[in-house]
């Protein structure tokens, strides 16, 4: 009888609770929101703001809170999970923040709703889950006024620049017909600030299109923004210098999710929220590059830009192809290696090394004959040039994995050996010769293309001297490091060094795969998508270098690949251990 009397006092409070804050509950009819698109159907929000979002969430939490209260712990649990799922990541909010704040406090944020639902799942006192609801709603609050520009730790917000003029009378989809217009109208286009102001306005564009209802339309001013502004002006090979590979894949992405917004019929708020953070991420580059902060005027804007433009292009060049050089060097180094170290006298050394000496340089060939191409052709910059690019990558992978395969079948010395004692070691070594002579050519050959058009647009700029000397001494860095891995090879044991070789060739099949689908992603042969297992993935160099990215597309088959590889290798090792067991039964 006092359970039920209690039960009845308890709904009786929560009623009570429910009235006394209606006047400041946006809930209509009383009705609870559990996801964002509810709650704006159900309000009729729009032109809504971060602010808008975090005080939808408030209203969740309180709803939280209230349950709590009333003895439901499963309830407010579940309340909880509908701010995370249904408004904090759905809207965007966790992305733009990890993005425009830092990936820290998307940690912190996520930690913090954790935080709530521990309280419930342990019975914590109310007050307890009372104070981790209300330093939830503080940190919501805290970056929703950071997002919209609100706090003093925001970034200067965008306004109407010379751009924005120019655009008034007409839309131009590239750079060199701004250029032109900018020219005509007397307009500056020194400071890749300016660039930036003309990309916003055909990102805005296409905000104004998908309002409209015209999809399409929105994701050609996305493309235009990436291949007639982003690429074919070199922000994207100077950032990628300059800042970092990471950030480039990470703007690259940021293009394809816009994109990915418009394919998947997303909302206008969607689009909106991911094009915001475009726009945020170009406009941080923009400063890094021209050696300003959003707080300087832009006199000191341009003294900045040309006190740092050329060493810009130098640190650019150089760790351009470093980066991109570093991934043929370390196959062709470690290709050459093997042979060296398989070969019988110099001679077979000689015959071994040369056919991967011949497809690299041919690779080289074919990187300058590509790109004259792709130039020729108008396909240089465009989605055309990714597909190719993503193409030659998985071709590289089918012949890394089938390379890597063949080496670790040999990584035992006495398999080695009773390989040789059956006389087909010549005609197995002159096979796989060609084979890693592919190998090496598509390696050049992948990288060296590309290197080629990142410099296209510097050497036309006004710090050639500097563009040239980046490139020298990327050269020499990359000789180093070819000679490293010869000298650092010879010194290894046979098996030892066949298994790091192929466990290299394996790594390297497993990065290729995903640089290569990531290129069909910025091609718009495959649609990107980033549900949350795969979204807390940070841009980082070392994971730029291993192709891995927060989007399933790349990350569902390099799972696939890394499973059959551990089931290769456990194989190989039971075959080695059988094919030594059926030696010393010979040799007894």
């Amino acid at each position: 009888m006092m359970k039920n009397i209690n039960k009845t006092l308890a709904v009786f409070m929560l009623l009570l609770i429910c009235i006394t804050t209606l006047p400041r509950v946006v809930f209509a009819d009383d009705t609870y929101y559990g996801t964002w698109a509810e709650y704006q159907e159900g309000t009729g929000l729009a032109d809504a703001t971060w602010n808008h979002v975090a005080e939808a969430m408030d209203l969740v939490i309180e709803t939280a809170k209230e349950k709590y209260a009333a003895g439901d712990a499963d309830g407010a649990y579940d309340c909880i999970n509908d701010a995370y799922y249904g408004y904090y990541e759905t809207t965007g909010f966790e992305r733009v923040a990890m993005g425009y704040i830092s990936g820290a406090r998307k940690s912190q944020m996520e930690l913090q709703f954790s935080a709530c639902k521990s309280v419930a799942k342990k019975g914590g006192s109310v007050d307890d889950f009372n104070a981790e609801a209300d330093l939830l709603s503080e940190m919501l609050h805290e970056d929703a006024n950071i997002l919209d520009g609100t706090s003093g730790n925001s970034s200067q917000e965008e306004g109407d620049t010379a751009a924005t003029g120019l655009f008034a009378d007409n839309y131009y989809g590239t750079w060199a017909e701004y250029n032109a217009a900018a020219d005509a109208a007397g307009v500056s286009t020194a400071t890749w600030n300016d660039v930036v102001d003309a990309m916003n306005e055909v990102i805005e564009a296409g905000k104004a299109l998908y309002a409209e209802g015209d999809a399409q339309g929105a994701y050609d001013c996305i493309n235009d923004g990436y291949y007639g502004y982003y690429e074919t002006t070199g922000f994207e090979r100077v950032a990628m210098g300059y800042i970092s590979g990471a950030r480039k894949s990470q703007m690259e992405l940021q293009f394809s999710t816009c994109k990915s917004v418009t394919k998947n019929g997303g909302s206008a708020d969607d689009f909106n929220a991911e094009a915001d953070q475009l726009k945020s991420m170009l406009r941080e580059d923009a400063h890094i590059l021209d050696g300003t902060t959003p707080e300087e005027d832009s006199e000191e804007a341009a003294g900045g830009t040309s006190r740092s433009a050329g060493v810009a292009a130098f640190i650019a060049c150089f760790t351009i192809l470093l980066r991109e050089g570093f991934e043929a060097i370390l196959i062709v180094g470690a290709i050459i290696a093997y042979l060296v170290k398989s070969a019988d006298g110099e001679e077979e050394r000689k015959r071994l090394t040369r056919p991967v000496y011949i497809g690299a340089v041919l690779g080289i060939l074919a990187s300058f004959v590509s790109a004259f191409l792709l130039n020729q052709l108008k396909l240089a910059n465009s989605a055309q040039q990714e597909i190719i690019e993503g193409v030659t990558a998985l071709i590289a992978v089918c012949v890394l994995y089938y390379v890597s395969n063949w080496m670790i079948s040999k990584a035992d010395t006495e398999a080695w050996e009773a390989y040789i004692k059956k006389q087909v070691g010549s005609a197995a070594k002159k096979g796989s010769s060609r084979a890693l002579a592919f190998t090496a050519f598509l390696a050049v050959y992948r990288e060296g293309a590309e290197v080629i058009l990142f410099y296209q647009p510097m050497l036309s700029g006004d710090n050639i001297n500097m563009v040239w000397a980046g490139f020298g001494v990327g050269c020499v860095a990359l000789v180093f490091v070819y000679i490293a891995i010869r000298v650092l090879s010879l010194r290894l044991p046979l098996k030892p060094f066949f298994t790091g070789t192929s466990i290299l060739m394996f790594i390297m099949s497993i990065a290729f795969l995903g640089s290569g689908i990531k290129e069909l992603i910025e091609g718009d042969v495959i649609t990107m998508t980033s549900p949350a297992w795969v979204s807390w993935i940070p841009s980082h160099p070392v994971l730029e270098i291993l192709g891995i990215y927060p989007c399933a597309e790349t990350v569902i088959p390099q799972i696939i690949l890394l499973v059959i590889t551990i089931i290769i290798f456990i194989w190989h090792i039971r075959k080695s251990r059988k094919l030594r067991e059926e030696m010393a039964a010979g040799n007894a």
